[in-house]
């Protein structure tokens, strides 16, 4: 199951093997175009976040936490003309990134950021290796 959080909205969308998604963007995250003739094309920029593990907490090797979901490194954008509807969301990609260059990504108050492994506890980073493991094994989609 997917579960897509878009401004104040949510949405389940199924067959997606538990992941979820979390958009941020809207009327704050215009970015400015300028076309072929010369004109300015105001357009919307969202970005989905992949969410891999629910909110929890996080404890760093020197006992400091932090309450955060786990994030993969891959993000959904969608750009839109400003004032129209926003779009739905598209499907994942089918492989996802859980640690890149030993490090991961959390999100906390919609900020996402990346934690190297070893700074955290070895209790998360073994439940990082479980979640790193389930998405290894994920067979990959049958073609349309």
């Amino acid at each position: 199951m997917l579960l897509v959080c878009a401004a104040a909205a949510q949405v389940e969308l199924p067959g997606t093997n538990g992941m979820s998604t979390h958009t941020t963007g809207g009327v704050g995250g215009g970015v400015g175009i300028t076309t072929a003739n010369g004109k300015a094309e105001s357009k919307v920029s969202y970005t989905t976040h992949i969410v891999l593990a629910d909110s929890r907490q996080w404890t760093s090797t020197d006992g400091k936490t932090l309450q955060a979901k786990m994030i993969a490194f891959e993000d959904i954008v969608v750009e839109t003309p400003k004032g129209a509807a926003q779009p739905p969301v598209p499907a994942p990609p089918a492989t996802l990134t859980v640690i890149r260059g030993g490090k991961i990504r959390l999100v906390s108050t919609q900020k996402p950021f990346e934690l190297a492994l070893s700074r955290l506890s070895q209790d998360d980073r073994d439940f990082v290796e479980r979640i790193r493991a389930v998405h290894a094994k994920k067979p990959a989609s049958p073609a349309p």
